[in-house]
């Protein structure tokens, strides 16, 4: 799976003038792509509904999600005594 973080924002302008009337903040999401959304979607999808404020904010919930998804947790188990 791939990951990256994109930022967005939207600009309204006067059709007839070309002027800019606002632009809006600048939001970072986290998308991912795997095979399922090359195949389906044609893309990348967007891992969070929301957007993030700063692009340290995006950095460190992805890093989070990565040091989660690296972890592993196996139990294990060993017969002592039968009889």
């Amino acid at each position: 799976m791939k990951y990256r973080i994109v930022r967005r924002w939207t600009i309204k302008s006067n059709k007839v003038t070309g002027k800019i009337l606002d632009r809006s903040d600048d939001r970072f999401y986290i998308q991912y792509r795997n095979l399922f959304t090359i195949l389906f979607d044609g893309g990348w999808e967007n891992l969070h509904l929301f957007g993030f404020n700063t692009l340290k904010d995006a950095q460190v919930e992805l890093d989070r999600r990565l040091e989660k998804k690296a972890t592993k947790e196996v139990e294990y188990q060993k017969v002592e005594i039968e009889i």
